[in-house]
């Protein structure tokens, strides 16, 4: 829950450092919105309600898986919004360990084994020699006013929403939207020729008036004949 807490208090701040627009923000068009808050009450659920420990291992884990595949198809069907892919990777690495280890592994300090938050539940356990993956669990100990772990997935997540939030504050045109009809891209090349026959026809038209103001000569062939007398 740490990590929510972080894109809570992060993630909003983004616009306001970087001259983002919050209206902007606010108008992303999110998809599939009811499966993401299905997702996230069930992982409150799970960690505020107390599950009977003979459930945790089918009771729990399903809900626990069915939660991130809920958070899944969330971020894989806003593929379109820039920084999403990142988002999905943090998410399918947690969901891959989790599944693979009927839980998150957590790497716990020996100063915190005797803490009550510390000790084993549904979705988190103690780290054990024998679990899967062992590299993307949570590893990263914060000590500290934190005194949490969390895994590189949560470093990914919480990087690829503030991405989202930064790229979602700023007038960009989603990869996935169609371009407006009628407007095609604009052909530089096609301007510059266009525009040099132009001039041609100006440089003509200039010759053209300039040889009209020129003063006639005219010669008249009788004059220039030698005038003879009458015999």
């Amino acid at each position: 829950m740490l990590v929510y807490a972080i894109v809570v208090v992060v993630a909003p701040l983004i616009p306001l450092v970087t001259r983002g627009s919050y209206t902007r923000l606010l108008d992303v068009r999110w998809r599939f919105r009811s499966v993401l808050f299905a997702g996230l009450a069930i992982q409150v659920v799970l960690e505020y309600v107390t599950i009977p420990r003979e459930h945790w291992h089918d009771l729990g884990f399903g809900l626990l898986v069915a939660s991130y595949v809920l958070i899944l198809a969330f971020a894989a069907r806003n593929l379109v919004l820039r920084g999403m892919g990142i988002v999905l990777i943090g998410i399918a690495c947690n969901a891959l360990v989790i599944t693979l280890n009927q839980g998150m592994p957590v790497k716990i300090p020996a100063e915190w084994s005797h803490k009550a938050w510390a000790q084993a539940t549904v979705k988190h356990h103690p780290q054990q020699p024998d679990d899967k993956l062992r590299f993307l669990s949570d590893i990263i100990v914060l000590k500290g006013p934190f005194e949490s772990a969390i895994s590189f997935g949560d470093l990914i997540l919480v990087v690829g929403l503030c991405d989202v939030a930064y790229h979602a504050s700023r007038k960009y045109r989603s990869r996935g939207t169609p371009r407006p009809q009628g407007s095609r891209p604009i052909d530089l090349t096609r301007i510059e020729s266009r525009g040099q026959p132009e001039l041609d026809d100006r440089n003509e038209r200039h010759e053209q008036q300039h040889e009209c103001q020129r003063p006639l000569v005219l010669s008249d062939s009788r004059d220039e004949r030698p005038v003879s007398g009458r015999r």
